[in-house]
């Protein structure tokens, strides 16, 4: 907490006495202030830029909005993966509509299968015939008990109940 308020008061001091006079405050805007804490936990504030990453520039008139070169990089990182979950879960989003569309034509196509199993006795298939054509010929008892078992599990898989 000491550390904070002694930053701010230092940053307040320096800024007052940059900006003193109307000829000081036109160079002072050029003017940048570099803030860091060194290994002793020290916080250090000079117009020379320092060594290493770890460092805030300040400006007198917009002190508060400065962020350091390593800020810097952890929002333009923390954005960069922020836009791939956005895509990410665009994408996921048209996958589920692409799935439930699919989910409700096929939901559709067994509750019509069923309708048409209970309400007709005599349903034709189409088959190609051993020379190459294609005939027709009625479904079978046991064939349509295994269509009606077919058509009931895909009601149970892709319908809502």
């Amino acid at each position: 907490m000491k550390i904070k308020t002694l930053s701010f008061t230092a940053v307040c001091l320096v800024g007052a006495l940059l900006t003193s006079s109307v000829v000081n405050f036109v160079n002072a805007k050029e003017i940048a202030i570099y803030r860091w804490v060194d290994k002793n936990n020290i916080v250090h504030f000079s117009q020379n830029l320092p060594k290493g990453d770890e460092y805030r520039e300040f400006s007198t008139i917009s002190s508060y909005k400065a962020l350091s070169k390593t800020e810097r990089e952890m929002i333009a990182e923390e954005d960069k993966v922020a836009q791939k979950v956005a895509v990410q879960e665009k994408q996921q989003d048209d996958v589920i509509a692409k799935n439930k569309a699919t989910f409700e034509k096929n939901c559709k196509a067994a509750r019509l299968n069923i309708k048409m199993l209970n309400s007709l006795n005599d349903i034709h298939i189409n088959e190609e015939k051993s020379d190459g054509t294609i005939g027709s010929r009625p479904l079978t008892t046991p064939e349509k008990a295994e269509k009606m078992a077919l058509s009931k599990n895909h009601e149970n898989l892709y319908c809502d109940k």
